[in-house]
């Protein structure tokens, strides 16, 4: 039979675990911007390395639940995968026979987080997908009353029309009010000396009650007042066409991959709960 002290040494023990589990994991994870890493908690249950055979069904669909893209470029599960160690989100040219209305041409990818998150750190290592079919991280939550949303980044890849899009990070903020047909929609279109498709590049967000600060490469690029944003959102990642925005893919654009290495969360310690079902 167990004793009053033995319970008491296994909690101890357990606890310093814990601690030790939870020091551990917060130093192999650090964001790439100057975080203060004493006032942030790294989410392992959030957070995935993508180191599986496949997209965690436990955190993710690969899908969008509410939408199926926009035309004419639709969302399907097949262009989800994971291949060594990453999560790969394809594009590509073709019809999809029995497609809805308007949907034709191209079929691209959609992966939503089976949780939301209010507050924190974001950010992930990717390679953004060379074609005019877009490469975008953003965080959303729409109902009756509302929509709120937030772009960590959208990415046109390939212009053949106007090539400064591919040289644009477009970090954007929406919050609409349906009933009173309020839209605030602002962003930034920070410019790049490289094609932002040529290369691996880390992308950040912070959002606290206060302000939103969006990151490239660990270097600030906005910073705007969190006038609106308090609502749990959930985490996504996704392709779509533009058709009234950057254009259609050029004949010669086929679509191709949008490769994510990682996605890490952080929590904000004094901030609680992190995350609600979604």
């Amino acid at each position: 039979m167990k004793t009053k002290l033995d319970i008491t040494i296994a909690f101890i023990a357990c606890a310093l675990l814990m601690a030790c589990e939870y020091r551990q994991s917060n130093e192999k994870f650090q964001p790439t911007t100057e975080q203060d890493s004493q006032n942030w908690k790294y989410e392992a249950s959030i957070s995935d390395e993508f180191n599986q055979t496949e997209l965690d069904p436990a955190k993710w669909y690969d899908t969008n639940p509410s939408w199926i893209g926009r035309a004419p470029s639709l969302f399907m599960g097949s262009n989800v995968t994971i291949e060594d160690g990453m999560l790969v989100l394809t594009g590509k040219r073709e019809d999809v026979a029995d497609a809805p209305q308007g949907y034709h041409t191209f079929t691209s990818a959609a992966v939503q987080s089976k949780r939301k998150v209010l507050y924190g750190y974001f950010e992930i290592k990717c390679k953004p997908m060379y074609s005019a079919l877009s490469s975008a991280f953003w965080l959303y939550t729409p109902d009756s009353v509302k929509q709120e949303e937030i772009d960590i980044f959208e990415i046109c890849g390939r212009n053949d029309a106007d090539e400064s899009y591919e040289h644009t990070y477009f970090a954007t903020s929406h919050f609409i009010i349906h009933q009173e047909k309020c839209k605030i929609s602002d962003h930034v279109a920070y410019k790049t000396d490289y094609k932002l498709a040529s290369r691996f590049i880390v992308a950040g967000l912070k959002w606290t009650r206060e302000e939103i600060i969006w990151y490239l490469n660990g270097k600030e690029i906005r910073r705007r007042k969190n006038d609106f944003w308090h609502s749990p959102e959930t985490i996504n990642f996704d392709s779509e066409a533009f058709p009234s925005w950057w254009g259609l893919p050029s004949d010669e654009d086929n679509g191709g991959r949008f490769e994510i290495e990682y996605f890490r969360y952080w929590s904000q310690v004094q901030e609680s709960p992190v995350s609600y079902k979604n």
